[in-house]
Order: C-alpha cells, then structure tokens, then sequence
C-alpha cells in the first residue's frame, strides 16, 4: 500500500521548496542543524543540577535525592543519545520539573526561541475532559470541542509528555502550564507530539457531538506572553480570536467579564437582589493600565461596604485566576475584614480558589484561612500552603545561555498540615457545559447552596442531623477523590478540634454534639471515645466519662492515657 503524505507534510514540503527555490536558504524554522554538540549541553546539564544542589532552599522537599538523582542520570543518557538542540533542552527542563517547584524555571535568553511558533488555539481542562477554550475566528465552530487525541495520540498520553517536563508544586498547578504547552510548535515538536513544526492535527468531538479532525498551521509570533494565566485572550498578535464571551455576550458570567488583554487585576460588583459583594482579585498588584493602586482600591471597596453594610451580608472573593504577585501589600486588606463582624461571620465570607490559584495568592488563602472565618469554595490551588517563592537568576546555562532562575526562599507556614495541596471546604465541580453555557457553580453556591462544613451543621444542627448531612455529602461528592471534607483522618481532626474549640469557649452542649458525632462517624476510633471521655470528665460526669475511656481502652490496649484516665476516676469514686 502506497503511504500518503498527510495536509502538515505536504505543507511543510511545499514551504521548504519555496523558499530554498527562491533564496536558496533552508529556513531556520525547519533546519536540523545543532548549535551546539552533546558535550556542550551535558555541560549545561552539569552546571543546572550543581545550581539546583548549592541555590535551591530545599531541592529534595517533594522527592529524595535518590530520586532526583535517577532523574538527572535519564537526563544525561538522553542528551548523550540526543539528535536535537530541543531535545537535549527538555532532558534538562525535566530535572528542574523533577524538583516541583514552579518558581524555579529555565527562562529566555538562550540560542534559540522556544515559543516563537505558535498554534492559534488554547486548551483547559473540566470535570468532562478538555476542551477547545480560544480559537482563532476562522475555525469560530470548534470553540468548545473536546480534544481526544493529537496526531493520532491520545490527549491523556500527550499531557503526560507535557507534564515531564512543566511539573509545577503538585499537580493541580501542572495541567495549566502544560496544556499552556500545547500552543508552542517547537515544544509540541520536541516531545515527539508532532512530526514537524508546521502542523497539529487535532482529533476532536464538536458541540455537536460530531467527531472531526482539524489541522491548524503555526503563526510566527515574538509578542510577550502575558496571556498564560488570562482567559479569553489569544496566543498571537494581529489575528482576532473567540472565546466563550464572544458566544455568550450579555450572558456572560462574571468570572469571565474582565478577563482577557484588558484584563482587571481587581474590582468588585453589588449583587444587590443577593445582599453580596463580588470581588475579583486576579493578581497581587497594582492595576496594569495605572488608573488606581491596590490600596486606594482597598479604601474604596471597603468604603463601599460600611456604606451599604444594611444591603450586604456576604462578600465573596474571587482568586480563581490569580497567580501571584507582590504579597506584602495584601496585609491592609485582610486586616479590613478581621475588624468587621458583619463580613467575618459565619456565612459571610467566601473565598473562590482554583487551579490557577498560586504563589501570593495561596499566601493570602493562608491568611484568611488562620484569621477569618472564610469558607473556602471550588478546587485545589496550584500549591499547598507550604512552598518556594522569591525566584532569582543564578546564573545562565554557559553553552546554551538560557537564564536559570532559582527559588531562594521557603515560606513554610507551620500552622499548615497541606504538604502537598490545600482541600477547599466545599468543591465545586466545573463542567465544560458549565463554562461555555456561563454558569458558574462556585458563585452558585457562594450565593445559594449549602456551604456549612459537616462540623459547623453539627454545631448548628446536633450530631443526628450532622449524620444525614454527612451521608447526603458523601453520596454527592463520592467522585472527588482530593476533597479531604470525607477524608477519614482530616474529618475526624476537624470536628474533634472544633469540638474542643467550642468547650473553650464554654459552649458546652454545641461541643458535646461534635465529640458525640466523631464517635457516630468513627466508632473504631479510639481517639474519638477519647475526646468525649475527657467531655464528660471535665463537665464532672465521672461515670460516663469512665465507661468511654474503657471504651478507648478496649479498642487500643497501649492506650496509657485512656488508663490513667481510667485509674483517676475509681480512685476519685472511691475517695467520694
């Protein structure tokens, strides 16, 4: 059987000989020439990894050094076996990506130009798959297809090729970057996605269920990459794109409403019929066009809330989209909502996080985590509350010259117990039917839903009611493996600490509801019994609170606690 070029072969053929018909030059785009020999990058190799040892504040935080080690050792076959400039490149991406750090990242600079090809299409990823999200106008029929394979690779395969080699803190933060990659040529080109630099072939079911193959062309394009982290806002310059606003219009949600090239780093809206204030935050700084600092923004939307404080109970915040930025200048911020009552309550602030949640941002869910009583609502952030920040350039890689820039600093919260991602108190799952059609579940339930923790509805409800409550949770959110809401261990911790919390502040039987629960939820659990022994013991009750510490006994014999406990009280009786 005779083998058929496919569209890309054909026109990448046809560009070649053009050009070399008419300039007599192989154009650099499509040239296979090395700039530099394997010995060069295995230098560059070397000098990465002893920057990564003596610079890194902890390089062997999310993995040993065994691991690492193995890492760099595949890192160095592939560059000693590499053909390719870009491949040897990537060998050396996939140490630093090893280390799962996102501040600390191999920059520009170097002897060639890794984004200057792109594809005019963005991708991201919902609870159905992933999707087509910005297009360019000519292709406008396939905004919101689902992607199922490229060049007859499947997508879940192509995004762990990506994810090798843009490992982020965990892996919430990986997916955007990587499927950020899918938009660069020479990256598609150099992990072996695409046979050329020209064209991606991409395997799709439309909107309208129907199964189709589209095959887009790289655009040249040198312009800043502002956009990776902006919604709505296309890959290249001087080419006019589509995205769910251009569909939807006056329906457009309010996540949405300012994204994209004129985005708004923060503002705020009354949802007067819903007594809230919707405020996004979509990065920590200053406004981009230099209309008005954060803190002046600061003094106005709080200005505006002690005004209307009669027609507002809730103010939710906004952080799905924002990546970070200078988080010194959000302490006067927080400090506003620590000082009011009637937004630091119970049902009355709410904080919306996502993937693209990071750096000061995560900084600032930390804040609000340990000073406020916010409720947090959607998915992970792209990094736990412990990270690296505070990236510098140590240096460029001497052969290949690209910057490298390090983390120098671990903020290390010690009140956090998220090593690896924080839970969100209620997920919000987001379909691609919820994007395109312009709801917005997180809001929704901001605004309407059920959003009390399984504790705070015991406190509220009694331990009975909590039960259900419980049960109704785990039937709904049974496909959420991350939310630790249902998590045994992060379950139990929660309500016995807020049980506690509550005997502190002598509201005796709210407490008593809680440590009751933990034994209805956990009856195996020896610590549970333990809690509402220590209950009954300090309210006086000395018989109920010896049977519940024979009951911890039983379950644990090591339990010393449990039998001192236990010998204390007979000998209290007896005295009596």
């Amino acid at each position: 059987m005779k083998q058929q070029l496919s569209f890309c072969a054909l026109r990448t053929l046809s560009v070649v000989i053009l050009i070399i018909v008419v300039t007599g030059l192989v154009p650099p785009g499509i040239q296979a020439q090395n700039l530099l020999t394997s010995k060069q990058w295995l230098e560059d190799l070397e000098f990465t990894v002893a920057k990564l040892k003596s610079q890194h504040p902890h390089p062997y935080y999310k993995i040993s050094e065994d691991e690492f080690n193995i890492i760099v050792s595949k890192s160095r076959d592939e560059i000693e076996h590499s053909r390719s400039d870009l491949k040897s490149f990537l060998a050396i991406r996939k140490v630093i990506a090893g280390i799962q750090d996102g501040h600390t990242q191999l920059g520009g600079g170097g002897i060639f130009d890794l984004t200057d090809l792109r594809f005019p299409f963005r991708l991201d990823n919902f609870t159905d798959g992933i999707f087509i999200t910005v297009i360019d106008k000519e292709h406008e029929k396939y905004l919101g297809s689902r992607v199922v394979a490229i060049n007859g690779k499947s997508i879940g395969k192509v995004l762990a090729v990506h994810e090798q080699v843009t490992k982020m803190d965990n892996k919430f933060g990986t997916i955007r970057p990587a499927l950020m990659g899918f938009t660069f040529a020479r990256l598609m080109n150099g992990l072996g996605i695409t046979n050329d630099l020209e064209c991606v072939e991409l395997e799709l079911i439309t909107p309208e269920n129907k199964t189709e193959k589209l095959v887009l062309g790289s655009l040249q394009d040198h312009s800043i990459i502002d956009w990776s982290n902006r919604l709505n806002s296309g890959p290249t310059e001087n080419k006019e794109y589509v995205s769910p606003p251009t569909v939807l219009g006056d329906k457009t949600p309010l996540h949405l409403k300012k994204q994209g090239p004129n985005v708004e780093f923060y503002w705020f809206e009354h949802l007067k019929n819903d007594k809230a204030i919707y405020f996004q935050f979509n990065q920590v700084g200053n406004q981009p066009n230099g209309k008005e600092t954060f803190v002046k923004f600061t003094a106005r939307i709080w200005s505006y809330i002690d005004k209307h404080k009669n027609e507002i109970n809730k103010l939710i915040i906004d952080i799905r989209y924002n990546d970070g930025g200078n988080g010194r200048i959000l302490m006067p911020f927080l400090n506003e909502i620590i000082k009011r009552d009637n937004i630091n309550k119970s049902n009355g602030l709410f904080v919306l996080v996502g993937k693209r949640t990071y750096s000061a941002a995560v900084i600032f869910m930390t804040e609000l985590q340990e000073h406020t009583n916010a409720v947090f609502i959607g998915d992970p952030p792209a990094c736990p509350f412990n990270f690296f920040s505070d990236a510098i350039t140590v240096g460029n890689l001497p052969n290949s010259r690209f910057a490298l820039r390090i983390a120098s600093r671990q903020i290390d919260n010690a009140w956090s117990n998220f090593r690896i991602y924080f839970p969100p108190d209620i997920p919000a799952p987001f379909t691609s039917q919820d994007y395109f059609s312009g709801n917005d579940p997180a809001l929704q339930l901001a605004l309407h839903g059920e959003t009390r923790t399984i504790a705070k509805f015991a406190e509220e409800n009694g331990a009975d009611a909590a039960l259900e409550y419980y049960q109704k949770l785990k039937k709904k959110y049974a496909d959420i493996e991350w939310w630790s809401g249902l998590h045994p261990d992060a379950l139990e911790g929660n309500i016995n600490q807020n049980g506690y919390r509550l005997f502190e502040n002598q509201d005796l039987e709210c407490a008593y509801q809680l440590f009751k629960l933990n034994t209805m939820l956990f009856p195996a659990s020896a610590n549970t019994w333990d809690s509402l022994a220590e209950y009954y013991y300090n309210i006086k009750e000395y018989d109920l609170s010896l049977k519940y510490y024979q009951r911890t006994v039983e379950i644990n014999p090591d339990n010393e606690h449990g039998k001192k406990m236990i010998a204390l009280i007979n000998e209290k009786k007896n005295n009596d």
